[in-house]
């Protein structure tokens, strides 16, 4: 039998869903997050969540407006600012 509480009719947020991916506290809102980070070694894109709840994404080399985005590994996205370096580590992986 089949589980209908997954099903998804397409007008907002399966409650399956929304019930695996909120959780609160999780991020500080006032603080630009690492959300993720998707893709091989030498393509990689990272996302950002900004403080005022927009996401960015970003690649290498890449001018933000929080710095040079100077590189991006599975250990995290280094940033190059006016006051040095700030490195950003990914969240740790659910599953």
């Amino acid at each position: 039998m089949a589980n209908t509480t997954a099903s998804h009719t397409g007008d907002g947020t399966a409650p399956l869903v929304a019930q695996h991916a909120t959780k609160a506290g999780e991020l500080r809102l006032d603080q630009i997050q690492l959300i993720g980070i998707a893709g091989k070694p030498g393509e990689m894109t990272a996302l950002f969540r900004m403080t005022k709840g927009d996401i960015m994404r970003v690649s290498e080399g890449d001018e933000s407006p929080i710095g040079s985005i100077h590189e991006i590994s599975d250990a995290g996205v280094v940033v190059t600012r006016s006051n040095g370096n700030s490195i950003f580590i990914p969240p740790i992986p659910v599953g």
